[in-house]
């Protein structure tokens, strides 16, 4: 696996859109990542995110198929560092009304934005986040 530090127009794939993926759900979010797999574009993963797709098979079989393909993605791993600004965006968010159901997204939104990447997800807390924040989200629209 290997781990990404910076890089310049990365992807980085929450697990709901994973979840769709692998359930053979059809929406815009899939529909991105099938195209970024085809055209073997800069796609990442936070390790939080491996364990959130994982735990939800239930047969072996799908596992190994989902475990396969994470594995092979480049990591961003986030610092001590990171967490704390990620408690500080929990905190900063809260402060300004804003509802983020979980820790665990700030994590992956502020690991994304230390190294400029891209987040596929059609997650309402990421919307929120994203208006508040440098969170890039996906869109299909461009900005």
């Amino acid at each position: 696996m290997a781990v990404l530090s910076h890089a310049a127009r990365m992807i980085s794939v929450e697990s709901r859109t994973w979840a769709d993926f692998f359930n053979g759900t059809s929406n815009p979010h899939v529909d991105r990542l099938d195209t970024a797999l085809e055209e073997e574009e800069d796609l990442t993963v936070v390790p939080v995110t491996i364990t959130e797709v994982l735990q939800g098979f239930r047969t072996d079989r799908g596992f190994q198929r989902a475990r396969r393909l994470l594995v092979a993605l480049p990591v961003i791993q986030p610092s001590v560092d990171c967490h704390v600004r990620a408690a500080r965006m929990f905190r900063s968010l809260r402060q300004k009304g804003v509802t983020v159901r979980g820790a665990v997204d700030c994590i992956i939104a502020q690991t994304c934005v230390d190294v400029d990447a891209e987040l596929l997800s059609p997650d309402a807390d990421f919307r929120r986040i994203a208006q508040h924040t440098p969170l890039r989200l996906w869109s299909m629209v461009p900005e």
